[in-house]
């Protein structure tokens, strides 16, 4: 358990927007005992007191045991609802699913996560939609208000497991795309129409896409006529008027103001800045929404020691039931003050320190993550991460960390871009991809390449020994597999479906994966309970009422038990179909190991190149320099961001926190001088 956020550092007067929901301490498997004499703790005492007579009662007038809990269970979750918060019961809810969903979370360098100051976690790569939050939550050591789509938190299973986490709703103008009546075309300065309705479809500010190209809206004229803001390029003659669509302009003004809140509150905000979530091999530009936050919070409550920290997320299979995942915490940033003070003073420096912020919170990112260009790299990385663990072992006999190899793939992936270019790199990256297809065409891994395919006595025992192992396993996890196939089947089918939505309707995703391991977690949230209560009741209507009740308490052990014994028969059966393969076509598998050879061969000659003879320790690899930064325009942020500062410095005049007349950047000189909200502001720090 984290300690509470310290009073002494939330900015004086300041507390983050109320929610009933709140709770101040990390809920990880915790339970919040209420106050024994508030009213919840008599109505939780009632309310138990009332389930337990009704239970005890039925019973004494002939109901059978598991009726009479049946009939009461309304009354003991109405008890466990007022008992524990619903914050509480939620998060610990979402944990256990992360638990179940991820055969092993593992967390990194959590003690950089400063215990008790504001602070701002930057999260990258976005790429599993909402279980990325979850899993960060999971690991981290303070409680963390996300930042949600407001079109997720409009949903109903998922937008009530957002809204009880605690999470920000944030308004995003593509969500909030539609089409336009008629056709248009953009020419210079000037929007026009033909069967349009610019009056009532378009405001100033809004967006039109026509033609693949976005033209901003200055001031609407008529139905058929609109001028644009800047000019466009002019659509081409074969091309004339064509359909298009409208992009709202959001105001968001409301969502600063909610995290500047909980900042000035000592309190943590979560943000994925590449804007959404994507499942690319390299990082998308980062928004200037990061930038803003920090630097506006500081300007708003002078002398916050906000922090910002990187969070890096690492997953092996995380799309699929039993994938792992691996989060890694940076070193935290301070705010300078020098930018702080460019950012007061408005306009082109105003402009100039957003941008300086989100180059040093890039920097930062690149240090937890790894990039690369396309798939194929990202193969060899993973090849030359292989490989080199192997020689490690033979020379240790110790197979290293999750964290080491996460570690070594980022060695790797940052000392690559210096040999990129050289023809045996892009060689060995053609031999790479080509061996691991015929990987997938033997169904095979690669450390089974090199298993002896000789026909010998002890051979034979080990594969009769795998189908055995396979097969006792298959059969104690047949029950459990049995009535979690309509699970599978439901959630399988939903979660490709909305795939297949996701890759049409955007425009960054690849394959859409980073969105099926959130509609497995959903859909299973809802359909496993339903599926017991069904399984219970025809149990008890084919059978007995005792094997009813036996079965409600006891199966879902079954279940997880089926999950761990499916498991160890998947690895039987590799291992399995490693040694029938080899038997059965000893020549291809011949040539298998000779392609490993050279692989093998290439990839440690590459790995001397590039100087990593050894794992990296934990630690070592914090530091990384990344790619130069994409900005947004100007024109999509600078003017919201000009409105905050404005605001800051009005609410900062009418505390008595900044002098009148002395220039936006100007603070009190000396104690003497300072306001009772900054001396005990000065006092708390000193302290």
């Amino acid at each position: 358990q984290s300690e509470k956020p310290d009073p002494s550092l939330a900015y004086p007067g300041c507390t983050s927007p109320p929610s009933p929901s709140r709770s101040s301490h990390r809920a990880a498997m915790l339970v919040k005992a209420v106050d024994p004499g508030s009213t919840t703790f008599l109505q939780s005492i009632g309310t138990l007191w009332v389930a337990i007579g009704f239970t005890v009662s039925l019973q004494a007038y002939g109901a059978p045991p598991f009726m009479a809990m049946a009939l009461s269970l309304p009354l003991y979750v109405m008890w466990v609802y007022i008992s524990i918060p619903v914050t509480v019961m939620m998060t610990n809810l979402m944990y256990l699913c992360v638990d179940l969903f991820f055969r092993d979370v593992t967390s990194r360098n959590t003690y950089k996560v400063p215990t008790k100051a504001p602070v701002l976690f930057v999260c990258a790569p976005h790429g599993n939609q909402l279980i990325d939050p979850l899993v960060v939550m999971r690991t981290c050591p303070r409680r963390t208000g996300f930042l949600c789509a407001e079109k997720t938190m409009r949903k109903r299973v998922a937008g009530y497991i957002a809204t009880a986490l605690d999470s920000i709703p944030v308004k995003r103008a593509q969500d909030l795309k539609r089409r336009g009546t008629g056709t248009c075309c953009a020419h210079g300065g000037t929007l026009r129409g033909e069967g349009t309705q610019f009056l009532s479809e378009l405001q100033p500010k809004d967006k039109v896409d026509v033609g693949g190209c976005e033209v901003s809206i200055a001031e609407i004229i008529s139905d058929s006529e609109a001028r644009l803001r800047t000019p466009a390029d002019p659509t081409p003659a074969d091309a004339g008027f064509l359909p298009f669509s409208v992009v709202p302009h959001v105001d968001s003004k409301e969502l600063y103001e909610n995290v500047f809140g909980r900042l000035g509150a000592s309190e943590c905000v979560g943000i994925f800045p590449e804007g959404g979530s994507h499942d690319r091999t390299e990082l998308l530009p980062l928004k200037m929404g990061a930038s803003i936050m920090a630097l506006g919070a500081s300007a708003r409550f002078p002398g916050l020691p906000i922090r910002i920290v990187p969070v890096g997320l690492h997953y092996f299979k995380g799309h699929r039931f039993r994938g792992s995942v691996l989060v890694d915490y940076g070193e935290p940033i301070t705010v300078p003050p020098e930018l702080v003070a460019k950012y007061e003073m408005g306009g082109v420096d105003m402009q100039e320190a957003c941008e300086t912020l989100l180059h040093i919170i890039e920097q930062a990112i690149s240090s937890v993550t790894i990039s690369a260009p396309d798939y194929s790299t990202l193969e060899l990385f993973w090849m030359m991460r292989r490989l080199h663990m192997q020689k490690v072992v033979e020379r240790t006999g110790q197979r290293p960390t999750l964290e080491q190899q996460v570690a070594l793939t980022k060695a790797f992936s940052e000392g690559y871009d210096a040999l990129r270019d050289q023809e045996g790199t892009r060689q060995l990256q053609e031999l790479v991809a080509k061996y691991n297809e015929q990987l997938r065409l033997f169904g095979i891994k690669d450390y089974q390449v090199e298993a002896t395919t000789r026909l010998r006595r002890r051979t034979l025992v080990r594969a009769l020994a795998y189908i055995a192992r396979m097969a006792f396993n298959g059969i104690v996890a047949l029950p459990g597999l049995f009535l979690g196939m309509p699970l599978l089947i439901v959630t399988r089918y939903i979660s490709e479906r909305e795939r297949s939505k996701a890759l049409k309707s955007s425009t960054v995703k690849i394959t859409a994966r980073d969105v099926i391991a959130t509609y497995k977690v959903l859909i299973s949230l809802v359909m496993t309970p339903v599926l017991h209560v069904i399984y219970t009741g025809a149990v008890w209507y084919l059978h007995s009422q005792r094997a009813a009740a036996a079965y409600f308490f006891f199966s879902p052990f079954v279940c997880w038990a089926a999950v761990r014994y499916s498991e160890s028969s998947k690895l039987a059966y590799r291992e399995a179909w490693a040694i029938v393969s080899g038997l059965v076509s000893p020549d291809r598998r011949s040539e298998l190991q000779k392609m490993r050879q050279e692989v093998k061969r290439q990839v440690l000659a590459l790995v001397d190149d590039l100087g990593w003879l050894s794992i990296p320790a934990d630690g070592d690899n914090d530091a990384g320099a990344g790619s130069a930064t994409t900005f947004e325009p100007p024109e999509q942020w600078l003017e919201l961001s000009e409105t905050l500062r404005a605001e800051s410095i009005r609410q900062r005049v009418s505390t008595g926190n900044l002098i009148e007349g002395n220039g936006p950047a100007s603070r009190q000189g000396s104690a003497s001088e300072a306001t009772g909200p900054q001396r005990a502001l000065d006092t708390a720090k000193s302290k």
